[in-house]
């Protein structure tokens, strides 16, 4: 069997015990049943109706309860035994695997997998749970060779899966997963990996182009307009919103895409200018266009749309979370767009604590892995990995705010709108929701 990859150990001072670093996590915010107060183990979000009880038959209109995960290789000696916990002290382990490209030769990989798996330690820190463990293994290379590391995985005991990264990867972990109907809880933005016992933990385009242009709409936007990359992103953005704007009785009216990485794609941005101005012109206030882009290819982007005198004081700039970082909201042909975002001020009280402890400000997305290992090792404690729990009408609360699963294993989140403001700061001009209210 593979070697297990090398875990980075958190950094300390005089050595401090696993209590006293678990109860430094627990001043932090939790996947918890409420906003405020000391943070607890994971709950579903209070909305009145009963706390979930494995016990119970399920409500009406309530997911039941199927396919709970067989414990077979847990239960069995091919199960994987921590070399420091004795074997008569280890039969009621709970084993999550985390599925990570911890191999990978891109140091931007390595260095996001690395934040991932750091913060689904935290969240086993902040659970508790000594019988709740985490077994990494690599989930690199070819679907093959990954299907091969989840097969071993399940066989060393796995009841739940944390990972993988990529969407490729997915289905194949799914499919090992799916002998002993271990839940796998994916880091792809690929809506289109879902399904088969896969759940999206994280932030899909779906769910943020359905913030933006609800939000938009409410403004008495009805004309929307799309200016992107040529990329599998940008061809699903622009999915979500003409089928999010349909909904809403609105119109996409253009949508330009140019070469990914094109510094100036003026020619796109031209043909799109005229199309804006003119709808504008008929509709003024009621038009928006939706950038999907990052970093200086952003600002490139949203600043040709003014020099072929698109005025963004009249025409709203909407962006997806690509646009959540500071580096970007100086660029003054962004003032008075709008993105959408989880609540910045649990995400700063996260990354505060992740910085604490590995000494280095985690990237963006491994709040995510805090999420996705708080929410597998609280179930994996209460047996209660199944389909009806992981699927509560009422969701979860992580540092990533209020989400729950959907059916198909898509994703539904809370999340809030935050608009640039004049000379580069950003604030929030809707806040996330903090229920789902029954029957949404």
């Amino acid at each position: 069997m593979p070697s297990e990859p090398r875990v980075r150990r958190p950094k300390t001072v005089n050595k401090p015990s696993a209590r006293s670093l678990a109860a430094c996590l627990l001043a932090g915010v939790a996947l918890a049943g409420c906003v405020g107060g000391p943070p607890r183990p994971t709950t579903p979000t209070y909305t009145g109706n009963t706390r979930p009880d494995p016990s119970r038959p399920p409500r009406p209109g309530e997911p039941a309860p199927r396919d709970p995960v067989n414990m077979r290789y847990a239960e069995s000696r091919n199960a994987y035994m921590p070399r420091h916990i004795p074997r008569n002290e280890a039969q009621d382990l709970k084993r999550i695997a985390v599925m990570l490209p911890f191999s990978s030769t891109d140091p931007e990989v390595r260095k996001l997998t690395a934040a991932l798996f750091n913060a689904a330690q935290m969240a086993m820190f902040e659970v508790g749970d000594p019988n709740v463990i985490l077994v990494p293994r690599d989930a690199n290379g070819d679907a093959n060779t990954v299907a091969a590391a989840a097969k071993e995985a399940i066989a060393d005991g796995a009841v739940a899966v944390i990972g993988p990264l990529f969407a490729q990867h997915v289905a194949p972990v799914a499919n090992a997963s799916a002998q002993v109907r271990a839940p796998v809880l994916a880091f792809s933005t690929d809506v289109s990996a879902n399904g088969q016992g896969a759940y999206l933990v994280s932030l899909t385009p779906k769910t943020e182009v359905e913030r933006i242009v609800d939000w938009a709409a409410a403004q008495g936007v009805t004309r929307f307009a799309m200016f992107g990359p040529d990329t599998p992103y940008g061809r699903t953005v622009e999915q979500a919103l003409r089928a999010q704007v349909a909904t809403r009785g609105g119109l996409v009216i253009a949508t330009e895409y140019y070469a990914a990485g094109d510094t100036s794609p003026q020619v796109q941005a031209r043909r799109l200018a005229s199309v804006v101005k003119a709808e504008n012109q008929a509709s003024p206030g009621k038009v928006a266009v939706l950038i999907p882009e990052r970093g200086i290819q952003l600002r490139t982007a949203a600043s040709l749309l003014p020099y072929f005198d698109v005025n963004p004081r009249q025409v709203k700039f909407l962006g997806t979370g690509a646009w959540n970082d500071p580096d970007v909201w100086r660029e003054p042909s962004l003032f008075g767009g709008a993105f959408p975002a989880p609540d910045p001020a649990a995400l700063a009280d996260f990354e505060k604590r992740y910085q604490t402890i590995f000494g280095e400000t985690p990237p963006r997305l491994a709040s995510f892995g805090y999420d996705a290992g708080a929410l597998a090792a609280n179930l994996a404690k209460l047996d209660r990995l199944d389909a009806g729990m992981l699927q509560r009408e009422e969701g979860w609360r992580g540092v990533n705010g209020l989400f729950r699963f959907m059916p198909d294993g898509g994703i539904e989140r809370g999340l809030a709108v935050i608009q640039l403001q004049d000379g580069g700061g950003a604030k929030i001009v809707s806040p996330a929701i903090s229920v789902f209210t029954p029957g949404s």
